[in-house]
């Protein structure tokens, strides 16, 4: 017992110590900053919910073309466009007025196995956004529409007469590195040059039952090339094994102190000289002549996502069937629609397997672990459902990056070829249309007619 009195502390000292920190030596300021970092985060949440809830919304369903023979490539050039809507802020705009860019939900729903393409937009893009479209697909119809979730009502708390299950999507690795897409699918030397990606997708959705609804819901964020490039730029470094610049951390925040009284540096005495434990005498600027060619190829796929129109993204998919039907199955048709886009060498796309999905295992016992589990569940329903019905960027995981050309190949019409065409489900346009000839008479005036 002697022992343990002389290594442990006397806890009497220690609050004596504590209480000069907090008091005599101005330690509580520190709660003060934290108090007013708090409140400026609820007056900055609460503006910019109120610069949200004022802008004008618009629901925009596309008819697609019959006969779609046009590159996928036409759809990544209607997102370039779109880009548009990406408008710089100023310290003002920000922080005062609560303005935030605004986004756009690219949307993919089978009603009872009607599929629609969908999009919601600020309204002032609607212009834009019709224009975009009809300057590539003059054969398509595009027409306002009302929120198909405007009249679906559910909360957990309260079992009712349907029952859902949700989950977002994240990427396997980190967002700079693509995922493939629809270039990847075209053989100049096959027979079928084309092989839509989406095709199997599109064929399960016009399948489910009258009573099923399958969502899914694509939230895009322009952003500009300053926001994400230079992370591509240091990840380019990283692979090719390029030195990096130090940057600031805050270990080393904590560690300058220690630094100043006792005159080391902890990277020297933890990692050698120059934090890095090696010389830099004769040594390469990076190892890009030793690197095999798939991680040559590696690097060349960052630098091309990045030398195109990137947007923060978000992922969900929902689905919604009568309590008493829903079959849970389809979970093999949703979490299976991106798996062709993933690879060893690229990005892939998975469910939210651990935050987001609107399922709980249990970790002991299930019996004894009910009541948690239950609260648990109707918690990440709750959360998963407003998210879905109000387009939330904020709920749920953070963003990821994609680009024009990854987002052309999740969200776009399907392509029919000489031996396949798209399911009869999706609506299409009713008849072909064509524009007038540029001689016909006009009646009126004195033309005669």
């Amino acid at each position: 017992m002697e022992i343990l009195k002389d290594l442990l502390p006397n806890f009497t000292d220690i609050f004596h110590i504590a209480f000069l920190v907090v008091i005599k030596y101005y330690g509580w300021v520190l709660f003060i900053f934290g108090l007013i970092y708090m409140l400026w985060r609820m007056y900055y949440v609460e503006i910019e919910h109120q610069y949200v809830n004022s802008q004008e919304w618009v629901f925009l369903n596309i008819k697609v073309p019959r006969e779609n023979m046009v590159s996928t490539l036409a759809v990544e050039a209607i997102f370039s466009q779109m880009h548009a809507l990406h408008v710089g802020k100023t310290f003002a705009e920000r922080f005062i007025e609560g303005q935030i860019q605004l986004w756009y939900s690219l949307e993919i729903v089978s009603l009872g196995g009607k599929v629609s393409f969908l999009l919601r937009i600020p309204a002032r893009m609607k212009d834009v956004v019709e224009s975009a479209f009809y300057s590539h697909y003059p054969q398509a119809e595009i027409s306002e529409t009302t929120d198909y979730m405007e009249n679906f009502h559910y909360d957990p708390d309260q079992p009712g007469e349907y029952d859902i299950f949700g989950s977002e999507w994240k990427l396997s690795d980190d967002d700079t590195i693509p995922i493939k897409t629809y270039k990847d699918f075209e053989h100049t030397s096959a027979e079928e040059k084309i092989i839509d990606p989406l095709a199997n997708f599109f064929e399960g959705m016009a399948k489910i039952q009258p009573y099923e609804l399958i969502s899914f819901q694509i939230i895009i964020q322009p952003i500009s090339d300053e926001e994400w490039k230079p992370r591509a730029e240091r990840k380019v470094k990283e692979l090719t094994g390029e030195q990096m610049p130090h940057q600031a951390s805050f270990l080393g925040f904590l560690m300058i102190p220690f630094e100043w009284f006792a005159h080391f540096s902890y990277k020297e005495t933890l990692f050698g000289e120059h934090g890095h434990g090696e010389k830099e005498e004769n040594k390469p600027k990076n190892n890009w002549l030793s690197m095999t060619e798939m991680q040559k190829e590696r690097v060349n796929l960052v630098e091309q996502k990045a030398s195109k129109a990137g947007y923060k993204s978000k992922i969900r998919m929902l689905y919604i069937a009568p309590a008493d039907k829903i079959d849970m199955t389809r979970k093999g048709l949703m979490c299976g629609l991106y798996r062709p886009l993933g690879s060893v060498m690229r990005n892939k796309l998975k469910p939210d397997v651990s935050t987001t999905w609107t399922g709980v295992d249990a970790v002991f016992s299930k019996t004894l672990e009910k009541p948690y589990l239950d609260w648990l569940l109707k918690n990440k329903k709750r959360k998963f459902i407003k998210g879905f019905k109000q387009r939330n960027i904020h709920i749920g995981l953070p963003k990821f990056i994609l680009n024009s050309e990854e987002l052309a190949t999740l969200y776009h019409f399907p392509i029919t070829t000489k031996t396949t065409t798209a399911p009869s489900s999706i609506e299409k346009t009713e008849s072909k249309k064509s524009q007038p000839p540029a001689n016909l008479p006009i009646a009126g005036g004195d033309s005669g007619f």
